[in-house]
């Protein structure tokens, strides 16, 4: 038996290539992702950037998987500790995952 998300798909509330994730971490702070290669875009300041990744939103999790990572498998996160969700490519088309940060 493998691993499935609970979620129909009449419960998936939103779905699609993600341009920013913001959320709650354990200790209070906030950390995140974005589709931009530049790393003081990070929502929170903490976390990673460019970042090629989909996600689908559920009412009880956002679950989120990386094209460029498939051995890292899918990652869900509660709803509740949502801070800010952005779909979209932003005008990115293509994201390298290898590349360094864009000059500042």
């Amino acid at each position: 038996m493998g691993c499935k998300p609970a979620a129909l798909e009449n419960d998936v509330v939103a779905e699609g290539v993600l341009f920013s994730v913001e959320h709650r971490l354990e200790d209070g702070r906030t950390g995140g992702f974005t589709r931009l290669n530049i790393s003081t875009a990070v929502p929170g300041r903490n976390g990673s950037w460019n970042v090629d990744a989909y996600g689908r939103l559920t009412r009880d999790f956002l679950i989120i998987t990386r094209p460029q990572r498939p051995e890292l498998g899918p990652r869900a996160i509660p709803t509740h500790r949502l801070v800010d969700i952005q779909f979209g490519d932003g005008g990115i088309k293509t994201v390298n995952e290898s590349q360094p940060a864009a000059a500042q």
